[in-house]
């Protein structure tokens, strides 16, 4: 299910919720319409908090079926939240907003190439599956720049045919390309997608809901 909602009148929902196929976060400050429509459309269970005092929580973290990966930043009261719901890391890097340097799915994680190596084994440990550096549509910041789930990856319109294939290899799903939110190429920035269903900004077009579903098999 693809369903339309706004936070406090943005469309980039990407940076203020995370979810996998179990569970999804949201700020603290989320009103009640949007946490029940993320419930309804990706058929999980919503924990609410903030990331280092932010509701920058899509942002900051990435996830899957298997951990957590989360901004050093993150306080030791949120880190304690997080640990109760997952296999948690904290991500000790110059790049360590993880949410906007990491696509990932229960499959595999592509990383932003300026990770370190340390980071890097870190975030392969915590999500449970192999991690490569790479870039989508030459940006390094590749978690902003497409969204995944079990059943396909979108991608930036600018993604070349190299990088789709890398992500296709590493996230062993199909990858197109589109916009959401009426022509906003970082689609990674604007959805919150699980395997169930996906949450997307207000002014999506009907041609970019197909694109959605199609890439992402919903």
């Amino acid at each position: 299910m693809i369903a339309f909602a706004d936070f406090g009148g943005s469309s980039f929902l990407g940076i203020y919720a995370e979810a996998s196929d179990a569970l999804a976060l949201v700020p603290r400050s989320a009103s009640r319409r949007f946490v029940e429509k993320l419930e309804k459309s990706l058929s999980v269970r919503v924990v609410q908090t903030t990331i280092a005092g932010t509701n920058l929580i899509g942002a900051l973290t990435t996830m899957n079926i298997n951990g957590l990966v989360t901004s050093a930043f993150a306080t030791e009261a949120e880190k304690l939240l997080l640990a109760k719901e997952f296999n948690m890391t904290a991500l000790r890097d110059k790049f360590n907003a993880a949410g906007n340097n990491i696509v990932a799915n229960d499959r595999g994680a592509v990383v932003n190439p300026d990770v370190s190596s340390r980071s890097l084994k870190q975030i392969s440990e915590t999500l449970g599956v192999e991690a490569v550096k790479g870039t989508v549509a030459g940006l390094k910041t590749v978690g902003s720049a497409c969204e995944a789930n079990n059943r396909g990856i979108l991608c930036h319109p600018e993604a070349t045919d190299e990088e789709i294939a890398l992500l296709e290899d590493v996230l062993k799903v199909k990858a197109k390309i589109g916009t959401v939110s009426y022509g906003i190429p970082l689609v990674g920035a604007c959805l919150v997608t699980n395997s169930n269903g996906a949450l997307t900004g207000d002014r999506t077009t009907p041609i970019e809901m197909g694109r959605i579903e199609d890439a992402l098999g919903l």
